[in-house]
């Protein structure tokens, strides 16, 4: 397996947020990154650099990614491509195969997946895919490349009919992703499924415990009651929204029912009645005099 002094992968994108977001995620892992805007600007580049390995998107304008793929065909040029889409048609599959795309990654980009991909494919291709003074840390991002990172979960979601459009990251103060989630209330018949739930529910498994004061939440709408309860149960003290309950009232009608119903402003649909106090209390009493016990 060879050894370079410096990997270039090429990373053709014309969405400068997602174009950055991964190029910082394959920056972190010590490689060197030379971006597009299009299929034209990408083809430009492998005739003036050495590159690797190129991460190319499907749909970019004027020329996208099969219009990239054609011409490496043509002039008969063996580089491995990792197409990046957020369709998942199998008409799109059989003509990746047919142009020579190594794999398809689809979109909102998980890291992981990637830097495995790139691992894999440059082993296959007799590189060493431990570069020099590689760095180890996950890649950090803006607080403008998380929210589009949610938004990205949201729309992939929405367009794969799994769930509402909603997404949600969980990240650290410096920027690192620690959780995600997207609603899948419909997908996972799971009425608790809202995005930024599944997003802290990912984080604190990840971190194995549920302080996450130290943690910033970014989700596409301003969160549900049940998430802000959620949110104040872990401590998070920092969240971006893109919408609020106004802009998507259309789709969240229930919401107000439940503001209204707990500020005691509305009608109370659910009967409370209590039930079985004193075998409860005792119960309660009991864990009271356990010692080293977990309170939540």
């Amino acid at each position: 397996m060879s050894e370079k002094p410096f990997i270039n992968i090429l990373i053709a994108e014309d969405n400068d947020v997602s174009r950055e977001m991964m190029a910082g995620i394959v920056r972190a892992q010590g490689y060197n990154v030379i971006g597009a805007i299009d299929a034209s600007s990408a083809i430009k580049v492998i005739t003036e650099h050495a590159i690797d390995l190129a991460l190319v998107d499907l749909h970019m304008a004027p020329k996208g990614g099969f219009d990239f793929m054609k011409y490496l065909l043509v002039n008969n040029i063996d580089l491995p491509v990792i197409m990046v889409t957020a369709d998942d048609s199998s008409d799109l599959l059989l003509q990746a195969n047919d142009l020579g795309v190594k794999q398809i990654l689809h979109k909102p980009i998980n890291p992981e997946r990637l830097i495995k991909l790139i691992y894999r494919l440059l082993k296959a291709k007799g590189i060493n895919p431990n570069p020099v003074a590689v760095n180890s840390h996950t890649a950090a991002f803006t607080p403008e490349q998380l929210m589009q990172h949610a938004i990205d979960l949201a729309d992939t979601n929405a367009k794969s009919k799994r769930g509402g459009p909603f997404g949600a990251i969980v990240a650290d103060r410096e920027g690192h992703v620690l959780g995600e989630g997207k609603n899948g209330i419909t997908s996972r018949v799971d009425p608790t499924a809202h995005a930024e739930v599944m997003a802290i529910r990912q984080a604190a498994e990840r971190l194995g415990r549920a302080d996450l004061s130290d943690c910033v939440l970014y989700c596409t709408s301003e969160p549900t009651m049940m998430g802000k309860s959620l949110i104040i149960s872990v401590g998070i003290g920092q969240v971006y929204y893109g919408l609020t309950h106004q802009d998507i009232k259309s789709i969240r009608a229930s919401e107000e029912r439940v503001r209204q119903e707990l500020a005691g402003k509305g009608q109370t649909q659910t009967v409370y009645k209590q039930l079985g106090h004193d075998a409860a209390m005792k119960m309660f009493r009991h864990w009271e005099a356990q010692k080293d016990k977990v309170s939540d």
